[in-house]
């Protein structure tokens, strides 16, 4: 495959910064169709003699018409300052108190590019190093679901301790990303239009529950509360508390085993894709994670999950020496789960389709952007295993319904 002007120097900075002199480039595409939407995945390895560098390049699509219709430059740049920034600020600030169980559980970034149709990431390739991700097509086992809700407790405690002790640091760190990223997008800016996109994405769950009144129900209620809280609930000052990860689908997580035959239990994980990331409530995170991922024995026995993710936050707030029933009580997080559990379920609606989808069902963002720039209705792909996005999304909203989050 060739690589632009633009990715080989960003490729021959790195290769130089880690010794290569005399040495050649393996370039080969690293995602399948339907695994990444806002880019273009390929792997790198950097090769000179017995010495070797995997990378993985993760660049923007080039396509103008996607990039009128998408926030394409904002969404990179996001990452980068993620990268180049938050991440910088928040090892920092952990080894200043000297943290033992620091948040690492991100993939090493070698170099960035934000330049405008050319933004570029180059990090380590994470399953050179035995990394492997969840079968999307099933739910996560409960080891995983615990793994995760344990690393965003220590992200998020991150936040929460920073905005204690240095609010004006929390300030100025998170003023670049306060707000969705999405929410100047030439697709969503109008509520129109942003209704039309949600109108689109929860036909998946009327056509999931055909024949079942009583959970469409439910969908007619959350329905008719997701643009209020996307537009107003989710920007009020009370849940801007900490930075969030913000794409919560099991895609975005690269799982590390002790036993390679035995996944029951990860030893390490490492989440990517950090585009989406804005200042939210850590519920945020939370619950759209749990619903997309979660089997049903897992959402029937959620509060000890909730517990166990309050448990690891307050924990590590405690390591930073903050009180976490002043930061973040658990009366408060079970406040947030109340309206957030809704905005989750319609997240569901997304993520659980791509998940069950076939590479060559899951829509192509930049081709439907080239053929008629309608990227409002691109959920609406037909899947082949239908059967089991209707078994997944009535678990979720029988949670709901019986947890009286609708």
């Amino acid at each position: 495959m060739e690589l632009s002007k633009e990715q080989n120097e960003l490729i021959d900075e790195v290769a130089k910064e880690n010794g290569f002199s005399d040495y050649q480039v393996i370039a080969n595409a690293g995602s399948s169709k339907g695994d990444n939407f806002l880019g273009v995945i390929n792997t790198i390895t950097i090769k000179s003699g017995d010495k070797t560098l995997d990378l993985i390049l993760k660049s923007a699509q080039t396509s103008e018409a996607f990039r009128k219709a998408a926030p394409v430059h904002e969404i990179y740049g996001r990452e980068i300052y993620l990268y180049n920034r938050v991440f910088e600020e928040f090892k920092k600030f952990e080894e200043e108190r000297n943290i033992k169980d620091p948040f690492i559980s991100r993939p090493k970034a070698y170099l960035c590019s934000s330049k405008n149709g050319h933004e570029s990431l180059l990090m380590e390739n994470l399953k050179s190093t035995g990394y492997k991700l969840w079968n999307k097509k099933n739910p996560m086992n409960p080891g995983h679901i615990k793994a995760v809700l344990k690393e965003y407790a220590k992200f998020h405690a991150i936040s929460l301790a920073i905005k204690d002790k240095s609010p004006e640091q929390f300030s100025n760190l998170s003023s670049k990303i306060y707000k969705d990223v999405f929410d100047e997008s030439a697709a969503f800016k109008s509520d129109e239009t942003l209704q039309q996109f949600i109108t689109s994405v929860v036909n998946n769950a009327y056509e999931a529950l055909a024949g079942d009144p009583e959970l469409t129900d439910v969908v007619k209620n959350l329905e008719g509360k997701i643009l209020d809280i996307y537009r107003n609930e989710i920007n009020k000052e009370k849940y801007k508390l900490v930075i969030t990860h913000g794409d919560c689908w099991c895609n975005n997580f690269l799982f590390k085993y002790e036993d390679s035959e035995n996944i029951e239990k990860p030893s390490s994980l490492r989440i990517i894709d950090w585009q989406i990331s804005s200042v939210s409530s850590p519920a945020d995170d939370v619950t759209s994670f749990f619903l997309a991922n979660s089997p049903k024995e897992v959402l029937d026995d959620y509060k000890t999950y909730m517990k166990l993710y309050h448990d690891a936050l307050s924990t590590q707030l405690l390591n930073f020496g903050c009180d976490p029933q002043n930061l973040f009580p658990y009366s408060m997080f079970e406040e947030h789960l109340t309206t957030l559990f809704a905005l989750g379920a319609y997240r569901c609606f997304m993520y659980v389709k791509v998940m069950v989808s076939e590479s060559e069902e899951a829509p192509d963002l930049a081709e439907i952007s080239e053929k008629n720039g309608d990227i409002i209705n691109s959920m609406n792909f037909s899947v082949k295993n239908m059967a089991e996005y209707k078994r997944r999304i009535k678990d979720v909203l029988l949670f709901i319904k019986n947890n009286n989050y609708q």
